[in-house]
């Protein structure tokens, strides 16, 4: 990587400690798939599985990569071009040596721009720093710590209030993380021992505490819905939905005239309603279950582009993403199974293409470490699942703009443990 390798080293190190997950050097094929996927959400650049592999060392690769790979990496970190990069650490004397980057870079948070000092300053400072640093007592790094949560409702928003104890450390860098998302990250007390946090949506998250920029201790949430909530899809705080009005005749959905008053305009396009069902599946394994329902996109071509569709069935370790879309849009379309991303820029997914101007019946089924997915009864994909999503945890439906749902049914091959037509006849089984 000749020149740029002591600053691809440090740009690891500061995109490891913002991404606050475990060891990189235990990631695999899923965690650098989940990077790339983060990286183009910001970027709107698609790095490669190889080329991320290639920055971290995974595989052998002694070029430089391309620029438009950098000014992506660099991007990530919120810095406008890896030229920026660049200067910053110099100025701010923090460049790393080769394959030694230096320990101060793993506090550094993910704005980075912002905290840069000048040269004088920084010098100064790194001075002081290393000589205090010969005196200092060595850094506790493995000492026992208290992290447990309770959800104190049953309806959204939610808040959970989280008891820890981090005292042994003695660090001022102590933070409570939502979920995998380090932008769900909020500063907490080193010696406190409450904290709350709202949730605004629903789901199964695993909240962290993280200590020096290191996870010490997960702590699974389960924030459920009482039968379905829908919501407008906003950041921070999403739009919730009267449960009278999601309850259209003969279906689960929401007008476009709904949409748009909600929205404030009639174009919907990056606009999204998700609809959730989060509840208790005991006895249902992820290994071994079966997936419909009859749904539609209800925008019209001039609302909505893509028309795009979302069905996910939400597990205790990861989830399973079905998209459909109108069918001139089935290159921008992501699958998950769970253990491996699919995306239609490498691979045919012209079959989830769909007319919505008629409902469409979606199938999936996990059976014998196979996953298959099926539209109006033809078989349109099919591959090998390694990894279970874990417990089964419940559903999410999403339509970008308007859109309505028929019926839903999940179970395995021997009973139906959740199954409702919106039309009126309703079943429930085997749920608590």
């Amino acid at each position: 990587m000749g020149t740029e390798k002591p600053y691809i080293v440090l740009w690891r190190e500061l995109a490891e400690q913002a991404l606050s997950w475990e060891n990189s050097g235990n990631w695999g094929d899923y965690d650098f798939e989940k990077l790339s996927e983060l990286i183009f959400e910001k970027t709107q650049t698609r790095l490669s599985l190889s080329t991320l592999k290639r920055i971290w060392g995974k595989v052998r690769y002694d070029n430089t990569p391309t620029i438009i790979t950098l000014n992506a990496l660099a991007r990530f970190l919120d810095f406008a071009d890896w030229r920026s990069f660049k200067k910053q650490a110099e100025l701010d004397k923090v460049k790393a040596p080769a394959g030694e980057p230096q320990q101060a870079v793993k506090r550094r948070k993910l704005s980075m721009p912002v905290i840069f000092t000048i040269a004088g300053l920084a010098v100064a400072a790194y001075l002081v720093l290393s000589l205090a640093a010969k005196r200092a007592p060595a850094i506790i790094t493995n000492a026992p710590v208290k992290f447990s949560a309770r959800v104190v409702s049953d309806k959204m928003p939610n808040s959970v209030v989280f008891d820890y104890d981090a005292s042994a450390y003695h660090s001022d860098s102590v933070y409570i993380q939502q979920s995998w998302d380090p932008k769900r990250r909020e500063k907490v007390a080193g010696d406190g021992k409450q904290h709350t946090s709202i949730y605004y949506v629903p789901g199964y998250f695993n909240a962290k505490l993280v200590i020096n920029g290191r996870i010490k201790k997960e702590q699974p949430v389960f924030i459920k819905t009482n039968s379905w909530l829908g919501l407008i899809d906003k950041d921070p705080v999403p739009s919730y939905l009267n449960n009278d009005s999601i309850h259209m005749p003969g279906a689960l959905g929401i007008t476009a005239r709904q949409f748009e008053k909600i929205k404030g305009a009639p174009v919907f396009n990056g606009s999204a309603v998700y609809f959730y069902n989060l509840r208790d599946f005991e006895g249902l394994a992820s290994d071994n279950f079966n997936f419909e329902t009859t749904l539609r996109n209800t925008s019209l071509p001039e609302q909505s582009s893509c028309r795009k569709v979302l069905v996910e069935i939400i597990g205790t370790k990861n989830a399973i993403d079905i998209p459909l879309c109108d069918k001139g849009c089935i290159a921008n379309l992501q699958l998950s199974t769970g253990d491996k991303y699919i995306s239609g820029k490498t691979t045919d997914l012209s079959a989830f293409g769909c007319d919505f101007a008629n409902f469409q019946h979606l199938a999936c089924v996990v059976q014998n470490h196979k996953f298959t997915v099926s539209l109006n009864g033809k078989e349109i994909f099919t591959t090998a699942v390694n990894q279970n999503i874990g417990k089964i945890a419940g559903i999410r439906i999403g339509f970008e703009g308007p859109g309505e749902i028929r019926n839903v049914k999940l179970g395995d091959d021997k009973r139906v443990f959740y199954a409702e037509d919106f039309g009126g006849k309703r079943v429930l089984a085997a749920i608590k």
